[in-house]
């Protein structure tokens, strides 16, 4: 079975440019910047560095507002994040 990934389109390019992330960091990378998703999740820069580490430290609220903002799945979202914390061996992650 492939490893789970979020397609993320940027839409002010020409053409649009889509990415397939397959960590929440690639997710983060493609999304731009740093201060959109530290506003969007109201947490602290340092914060924003944990989760970007260590995604199973995510709260559910943080990725369902990450998957509004970005305009991705949920269920996309939630399956990278719980496939990285399964192979990061923090299995209690996001069930």
């Amino acid at each position: 079975m492939p490893a789970p990934t979020v397609s993320f389109t940027e839409p002010l390019t020409s053409p649009p440019r889509v990415h397939r992330a397959g960590t929440l960091a690639e997710l983060l990378e493609a999304a731009g910047t740093r201060k959109r998703i530290v506003e969007a999740w109201g947490v602290s820069a340092r914060t924003y560095d944990t989760r970007k580490r260590s995604p199973g430290t995510c709260t559910v609220g943080e990725l369902q507002q990450l998957a509004r903002v970005l305009q991705v799945s949920e269920e996309e979202l939630f399956a990278v994040v719980r496939a990285q914390a399964h192979a990061t061996g923090n299995p209690e992650a996001l069930p």
